[in-house]
């Protein structure tokens, strides 16, 4: 990866990974291998095994009087490197002019090849994979390349593409598995994508055509670079014998430099592949492969950092590894396990209670973000690897020159991941619309912002709409539902939740919006003569089926809860559980209108409810004083949405 832009780490507890990243050199200098570890200085790295020799070898590119070359290191032990020398230099005539860039070297049929990444700028070859052939069946070399002098890459001529690496199935066929870069012509919204493509057992030519196996937006923790696209470098297959998965470690950004992880469970190459969440590496470095040493040990060579940094030179990086359940264990989870407990409500790190209203929280890379209705001209935000204790961070967003100066009451936004960025939903005042109450969308690159305004409003029928939510359907399309505002006489405030479908690009919907949901139930109709309302909906899909949680009564007296509502389509019909309310006041426990709500998945992998309710457990009168508590959610038998809260006294965690 040659791409220099860089993002600021957030999770500063996976620094030390650097440290004894590579195995030191112990006692005194070995005079036969003099370059200890953490001095091969390099990106790209790749340790060949030669097995024959009992030796280590690492073949990366060096330019020599203007013209591309690879040079080669080695070592016995993967502490202690020696220069080897050359093992190709270009031909004056050579097509690959530019780049030369991150070598891979294998052994394949009884000899060793060299899949490089090259391109000619002057003659319009597009960057791609060529293959270089050893002309003694060492890996030392010399290496010519396999294509004829009229054709530079076997990557498709059409396509920009990088950082292909070799995979042999279990029939024997070879495999050529590359990355799309996200500035070429082949792709859509600069979004990278990663291919393969059948090689003839010779490794002189291609079978059939090239086949995507996926675009970097189908795994979740990949972001946008500042200014440019999403990345996909460094795809590398390796098998997990025992479980029988393929998996496939690639990088890009998650702000920095990462290394994540898909697998293939049947098998096949072609997929399908399930991207794994969580990033195997995020700490700044990456462009990884896996190997075996020679006493058998499971083993992952990168580059860290990714670019010059703080003293810091891009440097061979070499970590032990360990495959579970036929996934790579991550090197940097930055959340260490817990048995623990926590009590409602929830608690900052200074020990103050959590007052936020209208709390939304989401996850990136196992980090978890909490914002809400947090008062001025827009929103703060607050940060967890537990979900229990919360630290302040700052604004993650401000009111833009894009609104009017009158613009008030920022509430209830929401933060999306959508196509790789991250957008924020959030409700406003708009003076220039008789002052009614609407939703505008804001994006960021980064799920800490800061948020820039690209929808003021995102949009508008005509009647005040707050609560925006988006949800995304398996097959990508996305729909918002929302709260639809009016009030009876000037007497009766009434919210009513509506649904839509929205264009893949969010700039509007799709047809009109239906009515999903208002106040119907007895639960619902507390203060009816004043207050009519159905909000703050949230929508989860389990099993095949959706789930709606929403907020009924008015927020700022008692009665405000949480009800349930099921479909079998995003757009319903919808049908209100008759076990309603999911949750409200109890004042037995102490609990004054637990309501508004998010959705999300806890360490454990459990579905958790994210909701304020009042700071007084006896409120009776409007009180805005609002706290954050949380609690389980879990499924029965039959796919009811149920929890055990709201809850007041001590819960035990597992994560």
């Amino acid at each position: 990866m040659r791409n220099k832009n860089k993002l600021k780490v957030l999770c500063a507890l996976c620094v030390f990974f650097f440290a004894g990243g590579v195995q030191k050199a112990k006692g005194a200098k070995n005079n036969n291998y003099p370059i200890p570890a953490e001095q091969m200085y390099m990106r790209d790295p790749f340790v060949t095994v030669d097995r024959q020799n009992h030796c280590y070898y690492i073949i990366t590119s060096r330019w020599d009087n203007g013209r591309g070359g690879l040079f080669a290191y080695k070592s016995e032990d993967l502490q202690n490197w020696r220069e080897e020398g050359f093992v190709y230099k270009a031909a004056p005539d050579y097509l690959g002019t530019n780049d030369f860039w991150a070598p891979d070297t294998y052994e394949y049929n009884g000899n060793y090849y060299v899949f490089l990444t090259v391109s000619n700028a002057e003659k319009g070859i597009l960057r791609g994979t060529t293959i270089l052939k050893s002309t003694t069946g060492t890996v030392m070399g010399p290496y010519e390349p396999v294509l004829p002098a009229h054709r530079l890459n076997m990557t498709p001529e059409s396509m920009q593409c990088l950082d292909a690496s070799l995979f042999v199935d279990d029939n024997g066929t070879p495999w050529m598995v590359f990355a799309v870069e996200w500035c070429g012509p082949n792709v859509q919204d600069k979004v990278g994508e990663v291919w393969a493509q059948q090689l003839n057992r010779e490794l002189t030519g291609t079978v059939g055509e090239p086949y995507k196996l996926f675009k970097a937006s189908d795994a979740e923790w990949p972001l946008h670079l500042d200014g440019g696209g999403m990345i996909t470098d460094a795809p590398f297959i390796w098998k997990d014998d025992k479980s029988g998965n393929l998996i496939m470690l690639w990088s890009s950004f998650s702000p920095e430099y990462s290394i994540g992880q898909a697998v293939s469970e049947n098998g096949n190459v072609l997929g399908p592949w399930k991207h794994e969440a969580e990033t195997v590496f995020s700490a700044n470095g990456g462009h990884q492969m896996v190997f075996r040493d020679l006493q058998g040990n499971l083993k992952m060579s990168f580059h860290s950092p990714n670019s010059p940094a703080n003293g810091k030179r891009e440097t061979l990086t070499i970590r032990d590894i360990q495959i579970k359940d036929g996934k790579i264990v991550p090197l940097d989870n930055c959340r260490q396990h817990l048995t623990g407990s926590y009590t409602n409500p929830l608690k900052t790190t200074d020990g103050k209670l959590l007052r936020v209203a209208d709390p939304y929280v989401y996850s990136h890379n196992g980090m978890y973000y909490l914002t809400g209705t947090t008062g001025g001209d827009g929103f703060d935000y607050y940060t967890s690897t537990d979900m229990v204790t919360w630290e302040y961070k700052g604004a993650l967003y401000r009111k833009s020159d894009k609104h009017d100066a009158q613009a008030t009451a920022f509430w209830a936004p929401e933060v999306k991941r959508y196509n790789g960025r991250y957008y924020l939903t959030y409700s406003c005042t708009m003076p220039g619309r008789e002052h009614r109450m609407l939703s505008s969308m804001a994006v960021s690159n980064n799920p800490a912002g800061p948020f820039e305004d690209i929808r003021v409003p995102w949009y508008d029928f005509g009647y005040p709409a707050i609560d925006s939510h988006l949800f995304v359907d398996d097959d990508g399309t996305p729909y918002l539902y929302y709260s639809k505002n009016y009030s009876i006489d000037g007497k009766v405030a009434v919210g009513e939740i509506y649904g839509v479908r929205m264009k893949r690009d969010l700039s509007g919907p799709v047809g009109e919006p239906v009515l999903i949901s208002s106040a119907s139930q007895e639960w619902e109709k507390v203060r009816w003569d004043v207050n009519r309302c159905n909000e703050g909906p949230a929508v989860v899909k389990h099993n095949g089926k959706y789930y709606m949680t929403y907020s009924a009564n008015d927020t700022g007296f008692e009665y405000y809860g949480v009800g349930v509502a099921y479909a079998d389509h995003p757009l319903g019909p919808w049908k209100k559980s008759k076990h309603n309310p999911l949750m409200t006041t109890d004042r037995k426990k102490g609990v004054s209108s637990p309501g508004h709500n998010s959705l999300v998945v806890a360490p454990d992998g459990q579905l958790y409810i994210v909701y304020h309710r009042h700071a007084d457990p006896d409120c009776q009168k409007p009180n805005w004083d609002r706290v954050v508590c949380i609690d389980r959610l879990y499924f029965d038998r039959i796919g009811q949405l149920k929890t055990d809260g709201p809850s007041v006294k001590q819960q035990e965690i597992d994560w």
